[in-house]
């Protein structure tokens, strides 16, 4: 119950506050002025002024946020505002939150990859596990055994197994092992797996492979490179109007909670996952997003001057409508979930 509750909260501060963390520390290295950098929201726990800006620590602990001068809608003449900074300040700043977090992910996965090195899948008909409570389990297949045949058929391969229980009009089954040598033809009772398939009960052996410190490093970028392209295709499928896996607030803080019961480094490459996804979706050149941010600020270093306050109002009117539509497509997603 307490995992539950804590993982969620942990996943979403460290995912906003790396975010915030890089508009942050931009902001100060392009010479901006940063009045406040929260921990957090709602009313203040406590505070401490260092400088200039104020670290305020607050009640809700999910995420945080920056008050960067001249960065909301009113006009400063502080030289050090947001908005009387150079265009290419700007735009560094606005970017370097989505940024921080694609590098997130980027440490997290070489940090994992260096740790725990990678597993491949050989397709022999070894068993790696066995399921708890399945026939598999009380005729005493463990793992280590050798697959020889499945109900009298041969198997050569891990691939073999599933092609022949598919097939299958019997549940009882005999399925012959090797064991540590010795052969012998056990009875099996299939049972169910997630898709409602006949399976034995067991999975198959991963061959563990160590990486070193530079393999770690590419493979973390390659980690990365491979999730963009899978979230820019998701992203193709959820406009040209096919099924999309979409997950709001609901739906992130059930998953972190399963992550977490197994394992900190799970919970982890969940947050490298998410990071990443915040990152990219962030970058959109949606209105209200920092994407669309960086547009219209791009838009004004080559035209040398500021959108009208109409225009500005309308694109953020758009960007309202389109932020909501995705975020009730998501709640309507995690209430689907919650049902099932």
């Amino acid at each position: 119950m307490i995992v539950s509750i804590l993982a969620p909260i942990f996943v979403f501060a460290v995912i906003v506050l790396i975010h915030e963390g890089g508009h942050f520390l931009l902001a100060k290295l392009t010479g901006m002025r940063v009045d406040e950098f929260a921990v957090g929201f709602g009313p203040k726990l406590a505070s401490v002024k260092k400088g200039e800006t104020l670290y305020s620590l607050r009640i809700i602990p999910l995420g945080g946020f920056n008050r960067i001068a001249g960065m909301d809608s009113e006009k400063s003449d502080d030289p050090r505002a947001f908005s009387n900074r150079p265009v290419w300040a700007r735009l560094l700043v606005i970017a370097a939150g989505s940024l921080f977090n694609v590098f997130l992910a980027f440490f997290i996965f070489w940090g994992a990859f260096l740790y725990a090195g990678y597993q491949t899948f050989p397709d022999v008909p070894v068993v790696g596990a066995v399921l708890k409570g399945t026939s598999a389990e009380k005729q005493g297949i463990v793992e280590g055994d050798k697959i020889l045949s499945v109900d009298g058929k041969e198997v050569t391969t891990w691939t073999d197994i599933g092609k022949i229980t598919r097939d299958l009009d019997s549940r009882i089954i005999p399925v012959k092992v090797s064991h540590e040598g010795e052969e012998k033809t056990l009875t099996i009772m299939l049972t169910d797996g997630e898709n409602g398939r006949p399976i034995i009960g067991i999975s198959p052996y991963l061959e563990h492979h160590d990486v070193g410190f530079g393999q770690a490093f590419l493979m973390g970028g390659e980690r990365c490179v491979y999730l963009l392209k899978m979230m820019v295709s998701g992203l193709v499928d959820m406009i040209s109007g096919h099924e999309a896996d979409v997950a709001g607030p609901i739906g992130v803080a059930r998953m972190s909670a399963q992550v977490a019961d197994t394992g900190f480094l799970s919970l982890l490459l969940f947050i490298a996952l998410l990071s990443l996804n915040l990152g990219f979706l962030n970058l959109l050149p949606i209105p209200l997003l920092d994407g669309g941010v960086l547009i219209l600020t791009l838009i004004e270093g080559v035209t040398g001057r500021e959108l009208p306050d109409k225009a500005l109002y309308y694109i953020q009117a758009v960007g309202v409508t389109i932020l909501l539509g995705l975020f009730l497509f998501a709640m309507c997603n995690d209430i689907n979930g919650l049902l099932k």
